[in-house]
C-alpha cells in the first residue's frame, strides 16, 4: 500500500478554494491517468470541477528494510544536552 498526500482545486460556492487529502492506493500511482479515479471521487464528493494540483508519495507501509538503513544524523545522540549551561568563550566579551 501506498500513501499520498493529494492537493486540489475546486469551485467552492464563493468561489475557487484549494483543499488537500491523503489516499492510500495499492498501486504506486505513475501517470496522470491514474489520478482520473480519484479527481471522479471528489466531484462524487460535492467537489465541483476538482482539479489535483499535485500528489506526493508519503511512504511504503510494507517497506521492511528502513530498520537497516543508516541513522542519516548518527552524531545526533552525541549532542549535547539543551538545558545544559553554555560552553565558555572570549569571543564577544569586553575587558
Amino acid at each position: 500500500m501506498h500513501r499520498y498526500y493529494v492537493s486540489f482545486s475546486y469551485q467552492a460556492p464563493q468561489g475557487f478554494a484549494i483543499a488537500s487529502l491523503d489516499i492510500t492506493a495499492r498501486q504506486r500511482i505513475t501517470t496522470a491517468d491514474e489520478l482520473a479515479p480519484i479527481t471522479a471521487d471528489l466531484i462524487g464528493r460535492g467537489y465541483h470541477s476538482a482539479k489535483i494540483l499535485a500528489f506526493s508519495l508519503y511512504a511504503n507501509p510494507q517497506r521492511e528494510d528502513t530498520a537497516s538503513r543508516p541513522n542519516p544524523n548518527s552524531n545526533r545522540d552525541a549532542r549535547r544536552d539543551p538545558h545544559t549551561p553554555p560552553r565558555p568563550t572570549t569571543r564577544g566579551r569586553r575587558s
